[in-house]
């Protein structure tokens, strides 16, 4: 079996910034592994870079975050990619500083994404209290009650976010199997507690211990999201293999990707 394929999502012709994104993956990870598409099956894409192939799905994946929603959760998507052991998910708000991919492969983990960091608590006892809260909400499941999502309190330092994360292939399909009624249930809310990397992260373990998932002090040296002050206070300001959601952080990025040579 092959180990990585790397899998960036387009949907539409390329800004800007995600040029910025798609170089650099080119730069860092085309020399180790494959870099594959996923595109809408009415997309033509005119693009320079060299992807080993290109995989087309259903328009109706691509017309929404809903619908990109129900590609991440469908055994359709993941079996596409059974050749290989992982697949990394790049999404082009995400970046790369460097290819630890194959260490991370032999962590032996079966996903990581940037985890869901808060700033600190004021306090040493509200941070016990808020722990204790978010495993009570994850363990039952509490809901918002005008949503009726998982609270934001169940993602609390969990890990983590989609747009950038690696993925055992084959578990992932056989849990798409497997948990199909909750699938469904997700597929058909907008709330973004109902995310498709919620339900990796937190459904999936909820009972038990379905996916092995490092913990966010770990995960923090895989990615970045926000808050970015916090995860540099994590890994004593050094830079993970790559970030997600830049484009929403500019001002703090904007220094360390001159670095990398880009203006953004």
């Amino acid at each position: 079996m092959k180990k990585i394929a790397v899998i960036v999502p387009i949907y539409k012709e390329i800004s800007y910034l995600e040029e910025i994104s798609l170089q650099q993956c080119f730069k860092v990870l085309s020399k180790s592994y494959p870099i594959f598409c996923v595109k809408p099956n009415s997309l033509n894409l005119n693009t320079k870079y060299s992807f080993n192939n290109f995989i087309s799905f259903d328009d109706a994946y691509f017309r929404d975050i809903a619908g990109y929603n129900k590609l991440m959760l469908s055994g359709e998507f993941y079996e596409a990619f059974l050749d290989y052991e992982y697949i990394l998910i790049h999404q082009l708000d995400a970046f790369v500083f460097k290819d630890d991919l194959t260490l991370w492969c032999e962590k032996n983990i079966d996903y990581v994404g940037a985890p869901w960091l808060r700033h600190k608590y004021p306090d040493v006892i509200k941070a016990v209290k808020n722990r204790i809260l978010s495993y009570i909400h994850r363990k039952f499941d509490i809901k918002e009650k005008n949503t009726l999502a998982p609270t934001d309190l169940q993602r609390e330092y969990k890990v983590g976010n989609g747009g950038l994360s690696l993925r055992r292939t084959q578990l992932f399909y056989d849990l798409t199997q497997r948990f199909q009624e909750k699938i469904k249930e997700y597929s058909l809310s907008p709330a973004a507690n109902f995310n498709e990397d919620v339900f990796w992260s937190i459904e999936v373990n909820r009972k038990k211990t379905n996916l092995k998932i490092p913990s966010y002090k770990e995960a923090v040296y895989f990615a970045f999201e926000v808050p970015v002050d916090r995860a540099f206070e994590l890994t004593n300001n050094s830079l993970p293999f790559g970030c997600h959601a830049w484009n929403k952080n500019l001002e703090v990025w904007r220094p360390i990707f001159k670095d990398f040579g880009y203006a953004v």
